[in-house]
C-alpha cells in the first residue's frame, strides 16, 4: 500500500511539474530583423529595420523619423504583442504576433494637430515667391562657381532664381498628413502637363526638438517606380532612410514655411550631387551642373542652407 501511495505521489509531482512548465509564457526576447521581421506601416512594408524585445518593452530601431530607438511598453498575450507610445506630437501603436521565431508587426501613427499638417504649394510664382531656399556665407569676396569666379550674392541670386522658378513646373505641392505621411503632387509628363499624386507609405515625417525629420521608405519607392536597387535615385534615398533633420522657418504674413538643411546636414550629400543628372527630369538635366557646382561652395563655406519654400494652400484650392 505504501509503495502504491509513493508511486502516486511521484506521478503527481511529475504531472504537476509538467503542467507548470507548459503554463510558463514563452520567452520572446531578442532582436528581430531581416527575414525574422515583417514590419508594415500604412499597408507598405518597411525594409532594413530592426525591432528588439526585452520583457515588456519593444524598441523600434530607426522606424520613426528622428527617434532612432523608440521604446514602447507592450503587453504580450500568448504570442500577440500590443502597445502604445505617446508624446506631445504623436502616438504610435504597434500590434502583431510572434511565430516560429519571426515577428509580424504593424504600425499605426497618429500625429496631434500642428500648423505643419496640410497641403503646401512649392513656392508661389504668381505672388513672386520662388520655391528655393538657398543661402551661404564665406570669408571670400569671390567663389568659384563652375569655371567662373563670382560674388557670393550672385550665386545665391542665380540658384534661387533659376531653380526657384524651375521646381514648381514639376513639383506642384506637398502634403503632410495626420498619420505622419508625406505625399506630393508632381508633373509626370513635362510635354503634356499631367499631375499625379504619390501614394502613402513612401515618405514619413516627425517633429523632434523643433526639427522636422523626414525619412523615405526605400522598399516602397523601389517597388512603386520599378527601379533596381542600384539606381542612383535609390542610393540617394538610402541616405534619407534613417531620417534627416530639417530646419523650419515660418513667415505668417506670407503664409510660407521654409524647410531646409544646414551645412552640417548637407555635407554627407555632397558626394551624391553628380548623380543628379541621372535622376532629374530629362528636360532639366542640363541644369544639373549648376547644382553639382554648389558642392565645393557648401564644403568650403562657413554656413549654408538649402531647401524649399512652401506656401500654405487654402482648403478650396
Amino acid at each position: 500500500m505504501s509503495n502504491k501511495l509513493l508511486l502516486l505521489l511521484i506521478l503527481g509531482v511529475v504531472f504537476f511539474s509538467a503542467c507548470s512548465d507548459d503554463d510558463k509564457d514563452p520567452n520572446y526576447d531578442g532582436t528581430y530583423k531581416d527575414s525574422g521581421l515583417e514590419l508594415s506601416r500604412d499597408g507598405m512594408a518597411l525594409s532594413g529595420k530592426s525591432v528588439a524585445l526585452s520583457g515588456n518593452t519593444l524598441i523600434l530601431g530607426n522606424v520613426i523619423p528622428g527617434e532612432p530607438a523608440l521604446a514602447i511598453p507592450v503587453t504580450i498575450t500568448g504570442n500577440v504583442v500590443e502597445g502604445t507610445s505617446s508624446n506631445d506630437f504623436r502616438e504610435v501603436k504597434v500590434s502583431g504576433k510572434i511565430e516560429g521565431g519571426k515577428m509580424n508587426l504593424t504600425l499605426a501613427v497618429k500625429n496631434k494637430a500642428t500648423d505643419i499638417e496640410g497641403t503646401w504649394a512649392v513656392g508661389n510664382l504668381d505672388a513672386g515667391i520662388m520655391a528655393t531656399h538657398f543661402t551661404f556665407t564665406t570669408d571670400k569676396e569671390k567663389v568659384k562657381y563652375g569655371e567662373t569666379e563670382v560674388a557670393p550674392e550672385n550665386v545665391i541670386g542665380f540658384v534661387n532664381g533659376i531653380f526657384g522658378w524651375m521646381l514648381p513646373t514639376f513639383l506642384k505641392d506637398i502634403t503632410f498628413t495626420s498619420d505622419g505621411n508625406i505625399t506630393a503632387s508632381y508633373n509626370n509628363d513635362m510635354n503634356n502637363p499631367q499631375y499625379a499624386t504619390s501614394p502613402k507609405g513612401m515618405a514619413f515625417y516627425n517633429l523632434v526638438g523643433g526639427k522636422l525629420y523626414i525619412s523615405a521608405n526605400i522598399a516602397g519607392i523601389v517597388e512603386d517606380i520599378g527601379r533596381s536597387t542600384s539606381d542612383p535615385l535609390t542610393e540617394i534615398m538610402v541616405v534619407l532612410e534613417q531620417g534627416i533633420p530639417f530646419e523650419i522657418t515660418k513667415d505668417t504674413e506670407k503664409e510660407t514655411m521654409d524647410v531646409y538643411m544646414t551645412r552640417e546636414t548637407l555635407l554627407p550629400f555632397m558626394s551624391l550631387l553628380p548623380m543628379l543628372g541621372e535622376v532629374m527630369p530629362e528636360e532639366f538635366q542640363s541644369y544639373a551642373g549648376f547644382i553639382t557646382d554648389l558642392g565645393p561652395i557648401i564644403q568650403e563655406g562657413k554656413t549654408a542652407e538649402l531647401g524649399l519654400v512652401l506656401t500654405q494652400k487654402k482648403t478650396a484650392e
